[in-house]
């Protein structure tokens, strides 16, 4: 009888565990989130860029996202407190034969600064021409 109250105390210890572990109010999923950084080139979202913040250019990143295919990178995890404001570097992780123009990224990486999330939590960059350049070659 003992073994069978055990028994009975753990699998209901444990189905608490689960049910505590699916509560929708301790889970965040990407998708849900309303902090992000949305990246835009020629007016249109660009998708697959990985978003690094960081406090310092050769700091290592705070946190770091990558955008969807409406442009959006939701950022999930955020230090506290945050710093006055980011750094930011983009990396391009498509596969669909662009990149990310390493000179002119350089370039506007290096003015390029977020406010804070807790102030703004939606913020928007416009990546400048020639930003983007194709991998394929033209003959």
């Amino acid at each position: 009888m003992a073994v069978i109250a055990r028994v009975s105390m753990w699998t209901a210890w444990c189905a608490a565990v689960v049910l505590a572990g699916c509560d929708a109010s301790t889970t965040t999923s990407t998708s849900e989130s309303d902090t992000y950084v949305k990246i835009l080139y020629d007016g249109k979202p660009l998708a697959n860029v990985q978003v690094l913040l960081k406090q310092t250019a050769d700091g290592t990143p705070l946190a770091r996202a990558i955008t969807n295919e409406r442009g959006l990178a939701f950022v999930t995890e955020l230090p506290s407190p945050e710093p006055e404001d980011y750094v930011v570097a983009m990396e391009s992780i498509s596969d669909g034969g662009w990149m990310l123009n390493p000179s002119v990224m350089k370039k506007f990486s290096d003015s390029l600064r977020l406010k804070p999330f807790s102030e703004s939590p939606q913020q928007t960059i416009e990546l400048p021409r020639r930003a983007v350049q194709s991998l394929v070659s033209k003959h």
